[in-house]
């Protein structure tokens, strides 16, 4: 959650994540670790500039009230609207602002979620089982387990009413996790660990069946001769009919790559971007590399595998830059590395992993390349031999 706090107050803070704010702060013990959090970023990070208090006041107003309009600010400057809005106001307002109109319920961030259409969001337990419904009480969705379906829930109640207009459930799977997820349609989407999918609830006939991932996901598309299947990932949508595929897209990575396993996919660029005319096709056995820093699109031959493993569970590097290895390592294990020692970085790797624990993963590479390292909770530091 300190990662969610430093966001917040350096204004880098996405909409889901503001959500899972929301309702950690609803617990009486959270508000007390967010006000000694904030206190001290405030102690250590607050100059002497002057500052218009009520101007800073109203923005940070409209932020907590999801205003997108607000321009972006100051790692700094944010700490200091933060620490003076406590001291002047009471943590008491903060937290009326922070959870008006939420849910009441407390949400932790290693939990996987649904975000519904209204905003409410719901906990999914990977050893439980629930409905989902909508605002009218409507059984849209069934959970059992690490599975979600939507298709099997519309063929058992006839009597489910159709929308003829496209109502979205956003699945969070934090890291660490893994879910299995049965669109309306009966394409089925393996989702890796630190990702979000957005898709409708039910799709429209004679309409693009278009979901948007930010993360990992491994696609079984169904057939359909009139409704192209796109997975819409950062600027790059791909475009299907009926295959299966794996797109990568996560935040804090430079390319955004879909693996072809069998059928055809089209990619190209959404309108945004600067090449939004140029179309690439993918067969069999080749991966799509698009460069999000310079909007430029490579395609080679690769092994699937590499790519597809995690679905069971497994990771397999061949010949990865250690830096990479390092990203999937942290949303697999949900641990955060940092590396102190430099060499490591033009280091590549390859390795295979199944059910070993993190501490194995590291002596793996130990062994390859001397290094130390020491874990204090979910963080590992990687140090100089």
């Amino acid at each position: 959650m300190r990662n969610l706090i430093d966001k917040y107050l350096n204004d880098s803070i996405d909409d889901i994540e503001i959500e899972r704010l929301k309702v950690w702060l609803e617990n009486e013990k959270n508000q007390t670790i967010f006000k000694r959090m904030v206190q001290s970023h405030y102690e250590i990070n607050l100059g002497l500039q002057e500052i218009d208090l009520d101007r800073e006041y109203s923005i940070l107003l409209k932020k907590l009230e999801g205003n997108k309009t607000v321009r972006q600010r100051s790692y700094t400057t944010w700490y200091k609207i933060a620490a003076i809005f406590i001291g002047i106001l009471g943590l008491g307002y903060l937290m009326h602002m922070i959870t008006k109109n939420t849910k009441e319920i407390y949400v932790d961030e290693n939990t996987i979620t649904i975000r519904h259409d209204n905003g409410s969001m719901q906990v999914i337990k990977e050893d439980g089982s629930l409905e989902l419904l909508d605002s009218k009480g409507n059984v849209i969705g069934k959970q059992k387990g690490s599975q979600l379906d939507y298709k099997n829930v519309v063929d058992e109640d006839s009597n489910t009413t159709v929308n003829e207009s496209l109502t979205y459930n956003e699945l969070i799977v934090p890291n660490g996790k893994r879910m299995k997820l049965i669109l309306s349609d009966s394409t089925i989407v393996h989702i890796n660990s630190g990702t979000r999918l957005k898709y409708p609830v039910k799709f429209i006939t004679n309409q693009d069946r278009k979901v948007f991932l930010e993360g990992e996901a491994f696609f079984e598309v169904t057939k359909s001769k009139t409704n192209p299947f796109i997975v819409n990932a950062d600027k790059i949508d791909v475009r299907v009919l009926g295959t299966k595929f794996n797109v990568s897209s996560y935040p804090n990575d430079h390319l955004v790559s879909t693996v072809l396993v069998e059928g055809l996919v089209e990619l190209n660029a959404t309108k945004d971007s600067e090449k939004d005319d140029e179309k690439y096709l993918l067969i069999p056995g080749q991966i799509a590399s698009w460069d999000k820093s310079i909007n430029n699109m490579q395609i080679a031959k690769t092994d699937i595998n590499e790519y597809t493993s995690w679905i069971n569970g497994q990771i397999i590097f061949k010949v990865r830059p250690f830096p990479e290895i390092l990203k999937v390592l942290e949303r697999h294990y949900d641990v955060s590395i940092t590396n102190n020692y430099r060499f490591l970085d033009s280091q590549q790797f390859f390795a295979k992993f199944d059910t070993e624990t993190i501490e194995q993963v590291m002596t793996y590479f130990q062994s390859s390349i001397p290094f130390s390292y020491t874990r204090v909770g979910d963080e590992i530091i990687i140090n100089e031999p």
